[in-house]
This record gives structure tokens, sequence and C-alpha cells, in this order.
């Protein structure tokens, strides 16, 4: 007989939190340089994001809270022992999943922070403008080289997810991720706090408003095209100047 039990697990800050970053991520890298404020407007709501997110997981709710996540050895070296184990349900993470989580978190931030160093070192801008950087990097290719292990971890989340779909179909994996119940699994609710629900709050305002105030702002320039824009507005005024001879 199937289980019924429904136990919720991810609050609506998380999954706000999972569908944001996955838009701006994907935003991030379709816009390149093709749409550079764009670009990096996108890549200050993902750095946000995950400044918050590691904040959150030493003061957010059980579940989401860095404590729950299995990855002590004896949790990773059980799981990868039987991971198809069907009565094992984990109500929060499970290990490999933490594991993953983890490093997406943390690649995250490396990609926003060479993205940014890239900006200072090809275009003087952003917030890392000031910084005197290491003569010998090109900061460029460390990020491009960031954003592909970024795109290994991404892939490896999916194809956890769909092994987990696979494994345990009762449990409503995907389907948490836009209810947050999790089904055939016992636990109690998370809940928040007052204090939890204000740090919400600015969790999502803050991206929203620093992708809007960058999007709004002064266009960003790497050196190469603003020299480009000087050059063919200097090559016009000489036309025009020529003309009016």
């Amino acid at each position: 007989m199937e289980n019924k039990t429904k136990t919720y697990v991810w609050g609506i800050p998380t999954r706000l939190f999972h569908w944001m970053l996955v838009v701006s991520l994907i935003g991030a890298y379709i816009a390149e340089e093709d749409f550079l404020t764009l670009h990096v407007a996108l890549g200050y709501a993902a750095g946000l994001l995950i400044i918050m997110r590691l904040c959150w997981g030493l003061i957010g709710p059980q579940y989401s809270h860095f404590r729950d996540f299995p990855i002590g050895i004896k949790s990773l070296s059980g799981f990868f022992k039987e991971p198809g184990k069907p009565g094992k349900v984990y109500t929060g993470h499970n290990p490999l999943a933490s594991l993953v989580m983890l490093g997406i978190l943390v690649m995250v931030l490396v990609v926003v922070v060479t993205g940014l160093l890239t900006l200072n070192q090809e275009g003087g801008q952003g917030l890392l403008k000031s910084i005197t950087l290491p003569a010998g990097i090109e900061f460029k290719e460390v990020h491009e080289v960031c954003v592909q292990i970024m795109i290994g971890l991404a892939i490896l989340h999916l194809i956890g997810l769909i092994s987990d779909l696979i494994i345990h179909k009762s449990a409503s994996v995907l389907k948490s991720m836009f209810s947050g119940y999790k089904s055939g699994v016992t636990g109690k609710d998370a809940e928040m706090s007052t204090f939890q629900k204000v740090f919400s709050f600015v969790w999502i305002a803050g991206p929203l408003l620093a992708f809007y105030l960058t999007l709004t702002g002064p266009p960003v320039q790497l050196k190469e095209e603003a020299e480009n824009e000087s050059t063919e507005m200097y090559e016009n005024s000489s036309e025009e100047e020529k003309g009016d001879d």
C-alpha cells in the first residue's frame, strides 16, 4: 500500500531561491558578452542569492540548515553502498545531493567572483574594480573554466534528481520543488521563526533590487568595446566634418 504521508520540507524562501538561481544562471549563460549588462545584472543577483543561502544554511529552518545535510563518512558510505535501497528515503537532501548542493553553492560564488575580477581586468568596472590584480592571470579564462565546472555540477544535480525519481517515485521529489511537500516520508514540518521570515524577505528582495539597479544603470562595457565605440564615434565625426566642408 502506498504511503500517503506528506511532510512540508521546503519553505517558500528555499523554493524561490532555487528557481531564481536557475533563471539567473541560465539567463547569464545565454546573455554572455552579447548582452553584457544583462549578464552582469544576473551575475550580481546570483551572487547575492548564494551569499544569503549560505547564511540560511546557518540560521534557516530544518532541512535547509547545513546541520541537516548528511555528509558524514558513515552517511556517505551507507548511501553509496545501497543507493537504490527502496526503503531509504531522506526527508531533506540525501548525502549525494547534499555534496552536489554544497559544490554548486561554492562554485557559483567562485564564478561570480571571477566574473567581477574579469570586469576589473578588462573594463575597470564592477564591485572589485579597486582591487589590484596579480600579473599573468587571465581572469576571463579562469571564469570560463569555473563556468564549465558549475555546468558539470548542475548536470550531476539533474542526474541525481532523475535517479531519485526512478528509485523513489512516491517521494515526489520534483513536485516538492514546487509545492514544498514530500510524499511518503515522515518528519516534522519545516517552520520559520519571525526572524527567519524577515531574513527571507531580504534574501529575495536584495537580489531583485541588485538586478534592477544594474540593468537600469550605466551600461557595462569591456575596454575593447569602449575603444571600438570611441573609434567609431571619432570616424563618424570626421566624416561629418568633411561633409560640411
